[in-house]
């Protein structure tokens, strides 16, 4: 019973939000930031947004970050544009993460999608993690734990060359929480110098979404049967 009635209260238990937080190397340059620090344009919780800037040679611009706990929980990263003003090619690898995901959940699904421009030689890598183990990542850039639930690479091939990715797979987490990851790397060609023709990943998007399995009806017998039993053992301490 004791057992029972523990399994009920965890089910019952909701975190008051999420932890957020993103990881970077541009270029050999390290960049982190988390959730309401002061690189945190945005004051809401688990929105997170960094000011446009350049880094090594990289101008990032409209970043923006967010993470949702819930009966529908989602990560996503996007940014606007990625332009390479370096004359020689540069790399960027980042890690977004957040923690306590509603759970349980037994399915996922994926997307990401974006446009090289002028970018011909650009390579890009999406990867999808899931932790039932409700592990914290983007501690550095290449921290993502858990499972890989999914995977998409590409290399643009056109002056204008456009990818898209979608996919549904299993994820097996029994809660109450869960932690999910998102991975970006690649690299953009270098710049010739001329103005206008900069090397540029455009509208950049990435989301990973797993719905809050609903329990079935014989699982929740067991919690309103546990939650029974503490009322009924209350009610003879009292007499």
């Amino acid at each position: 019973m004791k057992k029972l009635l523990f399994a009920a209260l965890l089910f019952l238990a909701a975190p008051a939000s999420a932890t957020l937080q993103l990881s970077a190397d541009i270029n050999g340059s390290a960049f982190f930031c988390a959730d309401n620090q002061a690189c945190d344009l945005n004051p809401a919780v688990n929105q997170l947004q960094i000011a446009d800037q350049t880094i090594n040679g990289v101008r990032i611009v409209g970043s923006s970050q967010v993470a949702f706990a819930g009966g529908l929980n989602f990560l996503n990263t996007s940014s606007f544009q990625i332009t390479n003003l370096n004359l020689a090619a540069a790399t960027i690898v980042l890690a977004i993460s957040g923690v306590d995901f509603f759970g349980p959940a037994v399915t996922s699904d994926m997307s990401g999608s974006g446009t090289f421009q002028n970018g011909v030689g650009s390579s890009i890598n999406l990867s999808y993690y899931g932790d039932a183990a409700n592990t914290q990542g983007a501690d550095n850039p290449l921290d993502l734990p858990g499972v890989q639930l999914g995977f998409f690479a590409d290399v643009a091939t056109s002056l204008a060359d456009a990818f898209a990715y979608s996919n549904t797979s299993p994820f097996l987490s029994p809660g109450p929480f869960f932690s999910m990851s998102l991975g970006t790397s690649g690299t953009l060609v270098a710049w010739n110098g001329v103005p206008g023709q900069e090397p540029t990943l455009v509208g950049r998007s990435q989301t990973i979404l797993v719905p809050q399995a609903i329990p079935e009806p014989n699982t929740l017998a067991l919690i309103a049967l546990g939650l029974l039993g503490l009322g009924f053992m209350r009610l003879r301490r009292t007499r």
